[in-house]
């Protein structure tokens, strides 16, 4: 009988305890979706500090491996990385990602939340090498949990096709992206919002290849979806607007593109008010524009308006900010206002290596823009000394073949150049060519830029035989329609 009833007993403290640490789990799951809720009302404030709050206290009751752990590490994360404080937010997500590998099965969904938040952040600091195995495995835990063909997988692919095509991998973003826009056509339907996304995500893919006339199709039918679908001021209408901006721009048909620029900003305006990031990015595109017609009084006050904003609204310290100041920076070294220029150049830089990270291709490209001006100025120690620095972040985030690449070594050729070394100028003008040859065809108007770069410099080394020859195939290639 004493047997029974000290098990009776124990029976009883063990189901006590279980109780208890269950109901303890849903508090703290409770606490957690406070947060969440508090951060959907668009207090980012408010909701960060209740998640600092909570985590506290499930780390007290919980421990510090449990799940909800996690969970309110997570929340924290994402909150940070949205606000652009991008150490925190790793820190938050590697902690959050550890606790649940150690508290979950392999195949969680929790898991490829964790790994595809990390893989994005990586991303979009340009950091790719840490960014797609991350990417790789969310994507690998969604298939294991959830079979093939789930929205959630087509997710996972947009994610991973976006990454690949910053870098320039089309051909291996393509497939990603057509395979999920498949994927959604068929859960979804033809005019689901998120169907409008990946084909905005194929549009870009092509746009960002020159390929116009493919991109079109898409972007146009992204822009039909949603203005059937989301109401009239929905900001998604606004940026496919703005998509079709640039594409007309970049065609230099500025009628089309000043039409559809004004169409976002207005849109934009009518759906956030006048004070709004998004209403700056477009004013800013379209003051790009102003730039390309040559008009740059009125670029100008675009570009100032849309900093004004940005700084007002999401502070200076910003990449977003960066961005335009770079922008802005380059209309200034147009007009010759070169002091002017380095000021603003020099502090897109500051903000990029904080905001992103040191080795980020913007980065590079503005210390790049601020090589070229220093060589305006006769600067020619400094000019390469920043020039170095940019080839060595694009050759390492963007890979050896890369086009930027090629054009950060004719910036450095031109600097070799002014002082006269010209064995290494010829050198870089030939790697550059192959570059640019691989990477955007033989026959393309940046080839002949090349060829006529290197053309010059053979002509003053002599060598006349094959620089007449360089000029003529440049010459041929003008001659012809170009990519």
């Amino acid at each position: 009988m004493r047997h029974l009833a000290f098990w009776i007993i124990a029976s009883l403290v063990f189901t006590t305890v279980g109780s208890l640490q269950a109901d303890e789990a849903s508090d703290a799951s409770a606490r957690n979706r406070e947060v969440s809720a508090l951060y959907a009302t668009g207090d980012a404030q408010g909701a960060y500090a209740l998640g600092e709050e909570v985590l506290a206290e499930n780390r007290t009751i919980l421990g510090p491996n449990h799940p909800e752990v996690a969970r309110s590490l997570y929340q924290l994360a994402v909150m940070n990385q949205r606000l652009g404080r991008y150490s925190e937010a790793e820190r938050q997500h590697l902690e959050a990602l550890k606790v649940r590998e150690a508290t979950l099965k392999a195949d969680d969904l929790a898991i490829a939340n964790s790994a595809m938040a990390l893989g994005a952040m990586y991303r979009n600091r340009g950091q790719y090498t840490q960014a797609e195995p991350y990417l790789k495995r969310g994507l690998t835990v969604r298939e294991a949990a959830l079979g093939p063909h789930h929205r959630d997988i087509a997710h996972s692919l947009i994610e991973l096709a976006r990454m690949y095509r910053a870098q320039d991998r089309f051909g291996e973003a393509e497939p990603l992206a057509r395979r999920a826009l498949g994927m959604l056509e068929e859960i979804l339907g033809a005019d689901n919002p998120r169907v409008s996304e990946v084909l905005n995500e194929l549009a870009l893919i092509f746009h960002n290849q020159n390929r116009y006339d493919e991109a079109l199709p898409y972007y146009l039918r992204a822009l039909a979806i949603r203005e059937r679908v989301l109401r009239a001021g929905d900001i998604l209408i606004a940026r496919s607007l703005s998509n079709l901006a640039v594409l007309y721009h970049n065609k230099a048909d500025f009628n089309e593109a000043e039409r559809y620029y004004r169409r976002a900003l207005e849109a934009k305006r009518t759906a956030l008010g006048v004070r709004h990031p998004d209403v700056a990015v477009s004013l800013r595109n379209l003051g790009l524009m102003f730039v390309s017609k040559g008009e740059l009084e009125t670029a100008e006050k675009l570009l100032r308006e849309a900093i004004a904003i940005l700084e007002a609204v999401i502070g200076s310290d910003t990449g977003a900010v960066a961005g335009t100041l770079f922008h802005l920076a380059e209309l200034y070294i147009q007009q010759k206002r070169l002091d002017e220029a380095e000021t603003l150049l020099t502090r897109a830089i500051r903000i990029w290596e904080r905001v992103l990270n040191p080795k980020h291709p913007a980065v590079a490209r503005a210390k790049s823009a601020l090589a070229l001006l220093y060589l305006q100025q006769k600067r020619l120690a400094e000019a390469e000394a920043l020039q170095r620095q940019s080839l060595e972040i694009l050759d390492h985030a963007m890979g050896p073949q890369h086009p930027d690449l090629a054009t950060a070594l004719g910036n450095l050729a031109q600097i070799y150049h002014a002082q006269g070394k010209s064995t290494q100028t010829e050198s870089l003008y030939r790697r550059a060519l192959a570059i640019r040859e691989h990477s955007v065809g033989a026959d393309h108007r940046l080839v002949a830029e090349d060829l006529e770069a290197l053309a010059a410099v053979l002509l003053g080394k002599g060598q006349e035989v094959e620089a007449l020859a360089l000029r003529k195939r440049a010459d041929k290639i003008r001659r012809r329609p170009t990519p």
